[in-house]
C-alpha cells in the first residue's frame, strides 16, 4: 500500500520516527551522514540494528539491481568513461565524433538515462522531435550518440554506473518480487520521477510510506516536486499531521569580502558560542559544497583547538610518491610535458648532475620524444619508452605500472589499485592511454584519511546532509548563485525540460530547478536557536561571485561588508609578550619588519657572505641596474638561461657569430675563405659550444645565414685593412683574471683572502706598431648602444672596464695605450664608441663632425670617473647591499626574477 504523509516541518519527522520499527521497516534516506545519525538513534533506543534498518536510496537501488540482474556490474564513473572513450574511437565513423567529445556524450547519458533505458523512451522522443524541429536540430544527434554508447556499455560490456540504475530498473516488471521490507521514504527534494515510479511498483507488495515535503512555498519548485504529485495521485491514503508551531529564532544575514573572511568569521563565531557554554555538537557549519572550504576551515579550527566531526582527508594525488609515479608513467609513455619530466627526473640520483635552471632551459618547450636527447643524462633515464601498441589486459597494465613505483610506502598504491581491480575484470582490454587515464582519474578522486573526526565535535557538512536535530546553532556559508545552481552540460534548454515533461511524461533533472536551493529553504525553516547566513563576494581564487536569491530574500543590510571576527591566528600576530612567551613578540616584530621592508619604509638587511662574489663588467652593470639582480646572480646563484625553442634565441646567435669571427681574425688574416670552409667552421663551433636546437631543421638556415655573415665580414675587414694597413688583431676572446683588495686597492694575480676575483673576456683587441690599442666588442644590432657621453648615465661600463684592465697592465702578453673603444655592430659593420680624434687615420677614420669630447683629456676623465664608480660599487657590494631598487622601473618588466623580488613598487 502506498501512503503519503505531507511534512510541513522537519520536526514532524521525529514523531514518525518514534513509531518506526527498525526490525520490520526500512527507513530510506538520501545521504550517508543522515543514515549514520539515524543508526545511532536506533542503537540508543533498541540496542541494535540490522543493515536494512536505514538505507540510502542508492543502496536500495543497488540491492534491487543485484537481485534482478546479477550479471550486470556496477562500476565507477571514471571507469565507464574510459570504456566510453574506447567505444567512441572504435565507432567514430558511425558517431561522427571521437573520444574528444566523451565529456559531452557522458553528460547526455547522465541527463537522459530515464529516456535512453526506458523500453518506449526513444520511440516517444522521436514522436516529440517531429513536433519540435528546433530542439531536434539542436540536440537529437547528441542524444542518439549517447544512446548508442550507453547501450554498448550495457549490452556489450555489461556495466552500469550508480546514476543509471533507476533508469535501467524501468525494464523489470517483477520489482516487488525481490523486495519484501516495508519502506518509509524520506528523500526530501532528492527524488526523481523514475524513483517515484519504482516506489509505486514496490507498494504493490509492501507498505511504502512517503514523507512528502509540503512547505508553504512548494509551488516555487513545482517541477522538482512533480514525483510527489504523481505518488499522491496514486496513493491509497494521505495522512495529515498536526501543524507545528514555529519557534522564534535569531537570524543574521552577513556579507563578506570573500570566502576566507567567511571562514574566519565562522571560526570566530564558533569560538564565541563554545565560550558561552554551548556544546560543540549543537553547532554546525554548512556549505553547498563544504569540500571547497574544508582545507582552509580545518586549519583555522585546528589552530583554535576546536574539534570537528568531519574526517581530515587528503587526495591521493597530493602525495609526492603518487605524483612522481604518474609523472614517470606519462613521461615513459611519450606524453611529454615539462612539468612531468621535472617531477619524475628530480627524484633520481642522476638529477644531482644537472642544475635546475639548465634543465628548465633545455626542456621548457617539448615537441617530440627526440627532444629528450638535448641532455645525455635525461636521455639515458627516459629513452626507453613503454610499448604502447595494441590492447592491454588489466593485469598486464597493473604489472607494468607497478614497475615504476619507487616509494617504500605501499598503502596508498594498494588503495588505488584496489579501486582499479574492483571495476575492471581480468578480461577487460584497453589501450595504454585509456588505462593510464583511468588510473589518473582514480588518483584524482581517491582520498585517504589522516585523522578521524571527533563524534562530539562541531558538525561540518554539505547542505544536502545538514538535517540534524542536534544542530541548533548553524552557520551557512557559500550562499552564492554559482554554488546552488547546477551546470547544464547539454544543449537542452529550460523549455525543453518542461516540454518533455508535459508532452511525453519524462521529468528529467532540470538544472534551473535547484535541489540545493530547495534544501536550503527547508533547512532555514527547520527548528534551531540561531542561524547565520553568509555570502562571500569572491571565492578563494579571487573570482567574483553572485549572491544567491535566497540570501537576497532574507531581511538584512545586503550591501554592508562585515568585518570577520578575530581568530587565534589574528591574536598570535597582534599579541604582546605575556604568559612567558617571548617568541610571540619576536615573530610579530619580524613580520612587521618584513612588511615595512616590502613597503620601502625600512632598508633591507645586508647580505652576509663568507666570500666576496666574483666581479665582471656585466656584474658591475647589473649591480648598478639593480642590486637585487646582482644578488640573484652572484649570491643566490640563479641563472637566466635561454630556452631551447623553435625560435633560436639571441644568445645562441651571438655565440655563433663571436666564435666565427674569432676563427676568421687569426693573424695573418685570410680573406679568401670559401663558403665550404665556413660551413666546416660553423659545424665545429656547434660541437664546441654544445649548441642545441628544438628542431634539427633550424640549424641549416641558421648556418647558411652565418656563412653569408662570415663572407660579408671578410669583405669588410679586407677593405678596412686596405685603408688602415698597420691594423693587426692582437687578441681574440682574450680572458683575464686577477684579485683586487678593496681595502688597500692592491691588485694581484694570485688568490688572496677577502679579495674580489675580477674576471672577464674581451671580444677583440686591435693594434699597430706604435703600441696603440683599440678595444672591440661585437654587437648584433645598435639597439641599446649609447653615445660615449651617456655611458655613465646609462650604466654602460663594459668598454671602460676593459680599458681600465688593459691600462692597469692586467692582461698577459698585451699592453699599450687604448685610443679607441668600439661597439662593432655586425649587422651593418659600423663601429660606435669613443676614439681620440687626434690619432685618427692610424687604426680608425676621423669623424665627419669633430667630437670635442674625443680627446686625451676626455679619456683621462673617463678613467678617473670609472675608477671612482668601480670602487664605490665594490664598496657597496662588500657591505652586502641587495635592495631591490632598480635604476629604472622599466628594468623590472623583463627581469627574470621579478616574482621573487620584494621591490615596493612590485608589491
Amino acid at each position: 500500500m502506498l501512503q503519503i504523509i505531507p511534512i510541513e516541518s522537519r520536526s514532524q519527522i521525529t514523531e514518525i520516527f518514534a513509531k518506526y520499527n527498525p526490525r520490520e521497516q526500512s527507513w530510506l534516506v538520501s545521504d550517508l551522514r543522515t543514515k549514520f545519525e539515524l543508526q545511532q538513534k536506533i542503537l540508543g533506543r533498541e540496542g541494535q540494528y540490522v543493515d536494512e534498518s536505514v538505507l540510502r536510496a542508492s543502496d536500495l537501488w543497488k540491492i534491487l539491481l543485484k537481485r534482478l540482474d546479477p550479471g550486470l556490474r556496477l562500476v565507477s564513473d571514471p571507469f565507464a568513461r574510459s570504456l566510453l572513450r574506447t567505444i567512441m574511437d572504435e565507432h567514430a565513423e558511425v558517431l561522427g565524433v571521437n573520444s574528444s567529445a566523451e565529456d559531452t556524450v557522458f553528460s547526455y547519458i547522465d541527463q537522459m538515462a530515464a529516456i535512453i533505458f526506458h523500453p518506449e523512451g526513444t520511440t516517444r522522443l522521436e514522436e516529440w522531435f517531429a513536433t519540435h524541429p528546433e530542439s531536434m536540430n539542436r540536440w537529437k544527434e547528441w542524444y542518439l550518440r549517447a544512446r548508442f554508447c550507453a547501450l554498448k556499455l550495457l549490452q556489450d560490456h555489461r556495466i552500469i554506473t550508480a546514476d543509471w540504475i533507476t533508469a535501467y530498473l524501468q525494464n523489470f516488471n517483477e520489482l516487488e518480487r525481490v523486495w519484501n521490507i516495508p519502506l518509509i521514504v524520506d528523500l526530501s527534494g532528492e527524488i526523481s520521477r523514475v524513483e517515484a515510479e519504482i516506489l509505486r511498483v514496490l507498494s504493490r507488495s509492501v507498505d511504502v510510506v512517503v514523507l512528502e515535503p509540503n512547505p508553504s512555498w512548494k509551488s516555487d519548485f513545482h517541477f522538482l516536486l512533480k514525483p510527489y504529485e504523481d505518488l499522491r495521485a496514486q496513493s491509497q491514503t494521505i495522512e495529515t499531521l498536526p501543524s507545528v508551531t514555529k519557534k522564534e529564532k535569531r537570524i543574521e544575514v552577513l556579507r563578506f569580502s570573500g570566502m576566507l573572511a567567511e571562514i574566519k568569521h565562522s571560526v570566530g563565531q564558533v569560538r564565541e558560542w563554545l565560550n558561552a557554554g554551548i556544546t560543540a555538537e549543537s553547532i554546525a557549519v554548512i556549505a553547498p559544497d563544504i569540500e571547497i572550504y574544508w582545507p582552509v576551515l580545518q586549519a583555522y579550527l585546528e589552530e583554535e583547538g576546536i574539534p570537528a566531526q568531519k574526517d581530515i582527508t587528503h587526495k591521493a594525488q597530493s602525495l609526492p610518491s603518487v605524483t612522481r609515479w604518474l609523472a614517470l608513467l606519462r613521461s615513459k609513455s611519450g606524453r611529454l610535458s615539462s612539468s612531468d619530466l621535472e617531477i619524475s627526473f628530480f627524484d633520481k640520483e642522476e638529477s644531482q648532475q644537472l642544475r635546475y635552471e639548465e634543465f628548465r632551459s633545455l626542456f621548457k618547450s617539448l615537441y617530440v620524444n627526440e627532444d629528450l636527447a638535448r641532455n645525455d643524462i635525461v636521455y639515458k633515464v627516459f629513452h626507453e619508452q613503454l610499448d604502447l601498441t595494441g590492447l592491454l589486459g588489466r593485469d598486464e597494465f597493473v604489472a607494468k605500472a607497478l614497475l615504476y613505483w619507487n616509494s617504500s610506502e605501499t598503502d596508498i598504491v594498494q588503495v588505488v589499485l584496489r579501486e582499479l581491480l574492483q571495476n575492471a575484470t581480468s578480461s577487460t582490454k584497453l589501450i595504454w592511454k585509456e588505462w593510464l587515464s583511468y588510473l589518473e582519474s582514480i588518483v584524482a578522486a581517491k582520498e585517504y584519511t589522516l585523522e578521524k573526526g571527533n563524534p562530539r565535535g562541531v558538525m561540518v557538512t554539505k547542505l544536502m546532509s545538514a538535517h540534524s536535530e542536534k544542530a541548533q546553532y548553524r552557520i551557512f556559508i557559500g550562499l552564492t548563485d554559482e554554488s546552488l545552481r547546477g551546470r547544464n552540460k547539454t544543449q537542452l534548454s529550460g523549455q525543453d525540460y518542461f516540454e518533455l515533461a508535459k508532452d511525453i511524461g519524462f521529468y528529467l533533472d532540470n538544472p534551473d530547478q535547484s535541489d540545493l536551493e530547495f534544501e536550503l529553504r527547508l533547512l532555514a525553516e527547520a527548528e534551531s536557536t540561531e542561524d547565520i547566513y553568509c555570502f562571500g563576494a569572491t571565492d578563494l581564487s579571487g573570482s567574483l561571485c553572485s549572491p544567491a536569491t535566497f540570501w537576497m530574500s532574507l531581511k538584512g543590510d545586503h550591501e554592508k561588508i562585515t568585518l570577520p571576527k578575530e581568530t587565534r591566528w589574528d591574536e598570535l600576530q597582534h599579541s604582546e609578550e605575556r604568559g612567558g612567551r617571548p617568541w610571540i613578540v619576536s615573530r610579530k616584530e619580524n613580520i612587521q619588519k618584513r612588511i615595512a621592508q616590502d613597503l620601502g619604509k625600512l632598508e633591507p638587511e645586508l647580505i652576509s657572505s663568507s666570500e666576496l662574489p666574483r666581479i665582471s663588467a656585466s656584474a658591475v652593470e647589473s649591480f648598478l641596474e639593480c642590486p637585487f639582480m646582482f644578488a640573484a646572480q652572484r649570491y643566490f646563484k640563479l641563472k637566466d638561461l635561454p630556452d631551447v625553442d623553435l625560435d633560436v634565441d639571441h644568445r645562441t646567435r651571438g655565440q655563433l657569430a663571436h666564435a666565427l669571427f674569432e676563427k676568421l681574425t687569426v693573424e695573418p688574416m685570410r680573406f679568401d675563405w670559401k663558403a665550404e670552409e665556413l660551413d666546416q667552421i660553423l659545424e665545429t663551433v656547434r660541437v664546441e659550444k654544445k649548441l642545441l636546437f628544438a628542431d634539427e631543421r633550424l640549424w641549416i638556415p641558421l648556418k647558411k645565414k652565418h656563412i653569408q655573415l662570415g663572407l660579408r665580414f671578410l669583405d669588410f675587414e679586407k677593405r678596412w685593412r686596405e685603408e688602415f694597413k698597420k691594423t693587426r688583431t692582437l687578441a681574440r676572446e682574450k680572458r683575464f683574471e686577477f684579485y683586487f683588495d678593496p681595502k688597500t686597492e692592491e691588485i694581484s694575480r694570485e688568490p688572496k683572502d677577502n679579495c674580489f676575483r675580477i674576471s672577464g673576456q674581451i671580444d677583440r683587441i686591435d693594434g699597430d706598431d706604435s703600441n696603440h690599442l683599440v678595444v672591440v666588442d661585437y654587437k648584433s644590432s645598435a639597439g641599446g648602444i649609447s653615445a660615449h657621453g651617456s655611458w655613465f648615465k646609462n650604466r654602460e661600463l663594459q668598454l671602460l672596464f676593459y680599458m681600465w684592465v688593459i691600462e692597469k697592465g692586467l692582461l698577459e702578453d698585451i699592453g699599450g695605450e687604448v685610443i679607441g673603444l668600439f661597439y662593432y655592430v655586425f649587422r651593418n659593420f659600423e663601429r660606435k664608441g669613443f676614439k681620440i680624434e687626434d690619432l685618427a687615420g692610424m687604426l680608425y677614420p676621423a669623424s665627419k663632425r669633430k667630437d670635442k669630447n674625443a680627446t686625451f683629456e676626455a679619456k683621462e676623465r673617463y678613467m678617473s670617473e670609472f675608477s671612482t664608480v668601480l670602487m664605490s660599487t665594490l664598496d657597496r657590494i662588500k657591505k652586502g647591499e641587495c635592495q631591490a631598487e632598480p635604476a629604472e622601473y622599466k628594468t623590472c618588466v623583463n627581469c627574470e626574477w621579478r616574482r621573487q623580488c620584494r621591490a615596493p613598487h612590485l608589491n
